[in-house]
């Protein structure tokens, strides 16, 4: 049985975030689940970002490698680029240089190595739990969450479609009917019998 989609609530986000510890780890960590809540990017290309991918001034981040191998850029808002910022802060501060990816290791010996998406996906069940969160909660979910909360914002599909990476409005379209069918049928609410 496929499970339905999840999406959190912004409290549940916020909560789940400030339960990341201000360790060194935990400070990455907070980084990279407010990079795939408000990029709508995916764990694996996330874990791929290099320093270099980072446009600070535009607040853009480029993804290389997607699902389908293809990359584009995403739009991040201020108060994640300054989670991402404060990443960057202590990881040049530990000596990590530009060719290691942006999100890596910060334990010797192996500091500045790549990290593998499943220690996020044990992460992120452990936060959740600290964090009082009752449902279900995976990496895909900040997903759901980032189309969920853009949608109910206004912006229009094209832009969904372009931060999530969909190549065709309609996945777009489909994948918002099912995480929000409230909002995207809010016409037929408004149905009258006699017209």
């Amino acid at each position: 049985m496929k499970l339905q989609p999840q999406v959190l609530s912004r409290d549940e986000v916020r909560s789940l975030l400030d339960a990341c510890p201000t360790t060194t780890a935990g400070m990455r960590d907070r980084a990279v689940f407010t990079t795939l809540y408000r990029g709508g990017t995916r764990i694996s290309a996330t874990l791929r970002i290099k320093p270099a991918d980072i446009d600070w001034p535009r607040r853009l981040v480029t993804i290389h490698e997607d699902k389908h191998q293809s990359g584009r850029t995403v739009v991040l808002d201020a108060e994640a680029m300054d989670c991402l910022r404060a990443w960057s802060e202590r990881r040049s501060a530990l000596g990590i240089n530009g060719r290691c990816p942006f999100f890596c290791a910060t334990a010797k010996p192996v500091r500045g190595k790549a990290l593998d998406s499943s220690q996020f996906r044990h992460k992120v069940k452990v936060l959740a739990a600290a964090a009082g969160i009752e449902k279900r909660v995976h990496l895909h979910a900040f997903r759901h969450t980032c189309a969920s909360e853009l949608l109910e914002e206004g912006f229009p599909l094209t832009a969904i479609a372009a931060q999530l990476g969909h190549k065709s409005v309609a996945t777009t379209s489909r994948y918002l009917h099912i995480l929000r069918p409230d909002l995207m049928n809010e016409g037929l609410r408004e149905r009258k019998w006699d017209q």
